[in-house]
């Protein structure tokens, strides 16, 4: 059987699920080959992923439907502004609203620039941005943002980087993951995002449509965001099974 021939086999085992674990796939490679040795069902695995017969969505779990990962962009003066400002923090990472473009399909008018950077760093970053041309928050409440930011067409907020938060390198700037924004987006939305539009079910749903999501790294940086019970709730309303 080639690993099409197999494919078919575990789909036809599995018809109409969407996901399917690790258990599920092997018990499926043994029913075609009773006698195979376990490193042959790990190798038979590996050749599905890498001929992108099956796309792995977590740990442990995999859908048939191969989808393309998310590369995280930043507008350009995004990039330049992180160039400025790198050298000020022990440790920083980068996301504008442009970022959400490629994921909603309706670009957002405002460009918002989020600043993650620990968390004992935040009160001397902004002090060293205060004399910047754009708008600085930071621990901004409801009141700031209706009197101050949604007038601002660019403005800058500066939030506490997670440990062990999913992070993109980029040659030219630090991001977070497809997982990571995600995350960042559910939170900053309850305060600010919004205000400006940005509908989290909408961009979850469209997130998961058109990526790989690898939900066990969501869900890990969600809980370290508490987040987690949201998220799950988020993943069952746009998924007709709850899977």
């Amino acid at each position: 059987m080639t690993n099409i021939d197999i494919a078919n086999h575990i789909k036809a085992q599995y018809l109409g699920q969407k996901l399917i674990t690790t258990n599920e796939i092997t018990k499926a490679i043994m029913d075609a080959y009773p006698d195979a040795a376990p490193s042959t069902l790990a190798w038979r695995i590996f050749q599905l992923k890498k001929e992108h017969l099956i796309c792995q969505v977590g740990r442990g779990l995999y859908s048939f439907e191969f989808k393309p990962e998310f590369i995280p962009e930043i507008s350009a003066k995004t990039k330049r502004f992180y160039k400025r400002i790198k050298h000020l923090s022990s440790e920083m990472s980068i996301w504008d609203t442009s970022s959400l473009s490629p994921i909603s399909n309706s670009p957002i008018t405002k460009l918002w620039i989020f600043i993650a950077a620990p968390k004992d760093e935040l009160d001397g970053l902004y002090d060293q941005m205060l004399d910047y041309s754009k708008q600085v928050f930071l621990h901004a409440d409801k009141e700031v943002l209706q009197r101050y930011m949604l007038a601002q067409d660019e403005a800058i907020i500066l939030t506490p980087l997670i440990s062990e938060a999913p992070i993109y390198k980029a040659d030219d700037f630090v991001s977070f993951t497809l997982e990571g924004l995600l995350v960042n987006v559910l939170f900053e939305t309850e305060s600010y995002l919004e205000a400006i539009g940005v509908n989290i079910i909408e961009l979850f749903k469209q997130a998961f449509d058109k990526y790989n999501v690898n939900r066990s790294k969501l869900l890990r940086y969600a809980s370290r965001r508490d987040k987690k019970q949201e998220i799950e709730n988020i993943i069952k309303i746009i998924s007709k099974d709850g899977k």
